[in-house]
């Protein structure tokens, strides 16, 4: 469901009038427009992005670098300021503020010392400053577009994880064209993709949110009784308190302002419709020092022999099977997106893994998998659930049912992961739990996968020791087994090599990320031990789904 705040800032009897009419009825020139409803969002109903005197939005129009500024200054509210000599030619125009609080925040950083406001904004530094001003980091690398080459160092990154992300959708002829100036409507687009809801005013706001809800009101908020898919985030200019009470947050709390939120603890809801958000569920605390992790697992056998790894000293492990892939082993395929593994080791499969993210970039949020199929997918792993790495609140995939089921009836062998952030044995022995319930009224026939990840100090795993991390990830494990399920671990190096013991792990399948694209060097996985997955790339393109996809191998020995 799709849910807006009350509209702002017109007066009430011109708010009636306009819920009588069409969205797009408020600009003579957006009628028949393909941003009309989100031009009616962000200009009549949340003022980010106005229209012009005569009644008209002038949706094609371009826009320059400081009434480019002014928008985002408008969005995020930023409220320091740079010295008004940072650039030689602001001082006095009109934008000037605006340009000077981006500049301070790190968003517009100008060309040799000038802010050129007036310059028409192109498509590749809009989005390179949208990226900027969101904390947006440049995980993915490799850009989707027939006019790559086109593009700046600068921009490569941001544009391509952009789009990775679902956030660019007005490039469906395959280029991108980053150098054409970029129009009010694919400004309004890149942002509604973004933001679902934006809560502008000190308020109450108690209503579900299938996507991000960004806060943004300088004197804060409060959210109660419900649940948001996506991220909440808190801009820079709330100064004010922002209170969470039972609020579940499937993403992230991204968090700019100097206000720590306040948050009382989730408690269940009643169960929602197929495919809308489903119950939350209390994390557990346990009294006392709780399930040690000499009570799940027996470290792993080492060798005597250790590998040096982020200026440390790894442990070799006895029972870890050593990497039997090399270079040479795999080569592109015709449309550069998918690796083929030209070896004689192994037979392999080729597989995706999705989640809500892939749901929402696809039409009517949903998965042809039968087109995924015919285009040469042989398993899938579908997200079912996550904790949330800030709130620690457990919740499912707003899609997995669907998901499970159209990939498993169009003869896609199907697996599940689960996006963990377990500190205790217990909550992984919760998260389990979690996802078994999920489980029961679905058939599945793949495997079952623990991701415990953790990117740096936001993550509430950070600093768990890796004794714990390892006795969270087999406690998962066991339980799974239990119900009859296969488990897998899923863990980038630094978990692999730092946070888990391998022998301890190795009884388990193995689920290993590490991307490449067409500027790899190494085109092969390049950890130390041998994988029975291996995603290499979130970057890939496949019929049925809209935005880009992780793209996977499976390695089954002959």
């Amino acid at each position: 469901m799709h849910i807006r705040l009350p509209k702002r800032l017109l007066a009430a009897a011109l708010a009636g009038a306009l819920a009588m009419t069409p969205v797009s009825a408020a600009f003579f020139d957006t009628e028949a427009h393909w941003a009309a409803e989100a031009i009616a969002k962000w200009s009549e109903e949340y003022q980010i992005i106005q229209g012009y005197e005569d009644g008209t939005f002038r949706p094609d129009n371009s826009i320059t670098r400081g009434a480019f500024a002014g928008i985002l200054d408008r969005f995020l509210k930023f409220q320091v300021q740079a010295p008004a000599e940072t650039f030689s030619d602001t001082a006095g125009t009109y934008w000037e503020s605006a340009i000077l609080k981006l500049n301070a925040a790190g968003i517009y950083l100008g060309n040799n010392g000038r802010a050129l406001p007036s310059d028409t904004i192109t498509r590749q530094q809009a989005v390179t400053m949208i990226a900027r001003a969101f904390g947006i980091d440049a995980l993915t690398v490799s850009l989707p577009y027939l006019d790559a080459e086109q593009f700046a160092e600068y921009a490569q990154g941001p544009v391509a994880e952009m789009t990775a992300r679902g956030y660019i959708t007005d490039s469906q002829d395959g280029y991108f064209r980053p150098q054409t100036p970029i129009t009010r409507a694919e400004i309004v687009s890149i942002l509604n993709n973004m933001i679902q809801v934006l809560v502008q005013e000190p308020v109450n706001y108690s209503a579900d949110v299938n996507g991000t809800l960004m806060i943004n009101a300088e004197s804060g908020a409060s959210l109660s009784d419900m649940t948001v898919t996506g991220d909440l985030i808190l801009a820079p200019g709330i100064s004010g308190p922002v209170t969470l009470n039972n609020v579940a947050v499937q993403g992230a709390i991204r968090n700019f302002s100097g206000v720590e939120p306040t948050v009382f603890q989730v408690v269940p809801t009643d169960p929602a419709q197929p495919g809308e958000i489903q119950t939350p569920v209390i994390p557990v605390t346990p009294a006392g020092p709780g399930i040690q992790p000499s009570e799940v697992y027996t470290p792993g056998i080492t060798t005597g022999e250790t590998f040096e790894y982020d200026k440390r000293q790894i442990p070799v492990y006895a029972d870890a099977e050593p990497i039997q892939l090399y270079q040479g082993d795999f080569m592109w395929n015709d449309t550069g997106d998918r690796l083929i593994y030209t070896g004689n080791r192994f037979r392999t499969r080729f597989g995706i893994d999705v989640s809500a993210y892939q749901n929402r970039a696809s039409a009517n949020e949903t998965i042809d998998w039968e087109a995924v199929a015919a285009d040469g997918v042989e398993f899938a792993m579908v997200r079912i659930g996550l904790r949330g790495y800030s709130s620690g609140g457990i919740n499912a995939d707003a899609y997995y049912a669907r998901n499970i089921d159209g990939a498993m009836a169009a003869g896609i062998e199907t697996g599940v992961y689960f996006f963990a952030q377990a500190i205790t044995v217990e909550e992984a022995i919760e998260e389990a739990d979690f996802v078994i319930e999920l489980l029961r009224d679905h058939e599945i026939n793949g495997p079952v996968a623990y991701d415990w990840e953790m990117h740096d100090s936001t993550y509430r795993v950070y600093g768990t020791t890796p004794e714990m991390a390892t006795a969270c990830a087999v406690a998962f494990c066991k339980r799974i087994a239990e119900a009859g399920y296969t488990p897998m671990i899923y863990a980038g190096t630094y978990v692999s090599y730092v946070k888990y013991d391998q022998g301890a792990i190795a009884p388990y399948l193995s689920w290993y990320p590490e991307y490449k694209s067409d500027s790899s060097e190494k085109l092969y996985p390049t950890i130390r031990y041998q994988m029975d997955y291996w995603q290499f790339t979130s970057n890939c393109s496949i019929a049925g789904i809209g935005g880009r996809v992780d793209a996977n191998i499976q390695f089954i020995p002959w």
